[in-house]
C-alpha cells in the first residue's frame, strides 16, 4: 500500500493496532482511538500533548516506550502504521527523555565546571568570566545559578534541533510525499534517543573515558542507529540511506554544537 493510499483511508474500518473492526471512535478491543486524516497536523500534536500530561494511564507506557526507543525506527514505524495504543505519543516521549536528561545532567557532567574543562578554544571561559563581573556575583553563586538554568535551556534548543532535522528529512525524502508531521515524528524519536545517549556518554566520562573518546563512541552508535531507523521508516536502498544517514549525522553534529553554544549564551544572559 502506498503512502497516499494509507492517508486516503482517513477513517479505518479495522483497527491497525489489533485488527478488530471499529465502528465507534474507540476500538472495542484495545481502546485505541480511530485514526483521522489530521493525525499528523501541528495542532493535533499540541492537543495530544495536553491529553497525555493530564492522563494518568500514560505513565504505565513509559517503560515500554523507552525500551522501544532502543530499537532503531520502531516507534516511528509503529506510529505511522497506526499502532499507537501501547506507546507514548512522540511529543510525550520527547518530554519524558528531556525530563530524564534534566534529572541526570549533573551526574552526567552537564555542568559549568565540566563545560569549562572541555573548552579548548577558551570562548566559553571568556564569556563566563565577563558575567560575574557584570552582575557582581560570587563564583559559587554564579555557578549554582548557571547549572540550575542550563539544563532547561538546553532542552528548548534541542527541541529546535528536532524541527530543523524534520525539515532536512522532508527535503531528503520529498519523493515519498510524507507530510511534515511524519518527519517530525521521526525527528522527535531520534532526538529522544540522543538525549539518552548523551546521558550515557556523560556517565562514561565518570569512569575515565576522555571527552574525545566519549564523543567518538557516541557518534559511532548514532550512525548505525540512524541508518537503521531510516531503513525501517523510508523505503530506499541501503546505499542511498547510508549516504543520507551520513549527511544527517553531520547535520546532527553541527546542530548539536550550535544548540550547546546557544544554550550557554542564553543561560549566561539569564543568570
Amino acid at each position: 500500500m502506498t503512502h497516499e493510499d494509507s492517508r486516503a483511508e482517513g477513517s479505518l474500518s479495522r483497527c491497525p493496532n489489533c485488527s478488530a473492526e471499529v465502528t465507534q471512535e474507540f476500538c472495542p478491543q484495545c481502546g485505541q482511538r480511530r485514526i483521522e486524516l489530521d493525525e499528523l497536523s501541528a495542532r493535533h500534536f499540541w492537543n495530544e500533548m495536553a491529553d497525555d500530561i493530564t492522563n494518568f494511564r500514560t505513565r504505565f507506557k513509559t517503560v515500554r516506550t523507552l525500551r522501544g526507543l532502543l530499537i532503531p525506527g520502531l516507534l516511528t514505524a509503529e506510529f505511522l502504521a497506526g499502532r499507537r495504543q501501547q506507546y507514548l505519543s512522540p511529543l510525550k516521549t520527547y518530554l519524558v527523555c528531556a525530563g530524564i536528561f534534566f534529572l541526570s545532567a549533573p551526574m552526567a557532567g552537564f555542568t559549568l565546571s565540566s563545560m569549562l574543562d572541555a573548552d579548548r578554544s577558551g570562548v566559553i571561559r571568556r564569556l563566563v568570566a565577563e558575567r560575574p563581573a557584570q552582575r557582581t556575583l560570587e563564583p559559587p553563586v554564579f555557578n549554582a545559578r548557571f547549572d540550575a538554568h542550563v539544563q532547561s535551556v538546553y532542552t528548548v534548543t534541542i527541541g529546535a534541533v528536532a524541527i530543523v532535522f524534520a525539515l532536512a528529512l522532508q527535503t531528503l525524502f520529498r519523493r515519498q510525499r510524507w507530510p511534515y508531521g511524519a518527519h517530525l515524528v521521526f525527528a522527535l524519536h531520534y532526538v529522544s534517543f540522543i538525549y539518552l545517549l548523551t546521558i550515557a556518554a556523560g556517565l562514561s566520562r565518570r569512569i575515565g573515558l576522555s571527552l574525545d573518546a566519549a564523543a567518538v563512541c557516541g557518534y559511532a552508535v548514532i550512525l548505525p542507529y540512524l541508518i537503521s531507523s531510516l531503513k525501517r521508516v523510508y523505503v530506499e536502498s541501503w546505499r542511498a540511506l547510508a549516504l543520507k544517514g551520513f549527511a544527517l549525522l553531520v547535520l546532527t553534529a553541527v546542530m548539536n554544537s550550535l544548540a550547546n553554544f546557544a544554550a550557554i549564551r542564553i543561560t549566561l544572559a539569564l543568570v
